[in-house]
């Protein structure tokens, strides 16, 4: 009876194994997953454009892209990237508070893939009166 039990638990297990789908492979390649902006003026916007090619056999799609927090507004290519094509996700950040941030972008394909991508920097209080041109001409 025992014998009997383990014989049909294998047997299920087995025939889960060749039933499982294969790992998948990301068709989906960017450039790179993260820009860091550096020190950067307080209140002037800031853009990044993530760049990503189609390295699988069928289109990609967009499905969602969506930034951590209401200070990052994404934008992207909205029609299927072809196999071999390039298609773009551009994040702004807006620069309202002073200091560093590190903001996250999450890509999700129609294929149920999800990719994060990150912006960071600094943001640094303008001077009041005297730019920086100004204030190296008078050093």
């Amino acid at each position: 009876m025992k014998n009997l039990i383990l014989l049909t638990i294998l047997s299920f297990l087995s025939i889960s194994i060749l039933h499982a789908e294969p790992p998948t492979t990301s068709k989906i390649k960017f450039n790179k997953l993260e820009h860091d902006f550096g020190n950067q003026p307080q209140n002037k916007p800031v853009t990044y454009e993530f760049e990503f090619s189609n390295t699988g056999t069928e289109p990609i799609i967009l499905e969602n892209v969506k930034a951590s927090c209401g200070c990052t507004t994404p934008t992207w290519t909205k029609e299927p990237v072809m196999p071999g094509k390039k298609g773009s996700i551009k994040a702004q950040y807006n620069m309202a508070r002073e200091g560093a941030f590190r903001k996250s972008i999450t890509v999700t394909t129609k294929d149920g893939e999800n990719i994060i991508l990150y912006i960071s920097g600094n943001a640094v209080p303008q001077k009041q009166g005297v730019d920086e041109a100004e204030e190296n001409i008078l050093k």
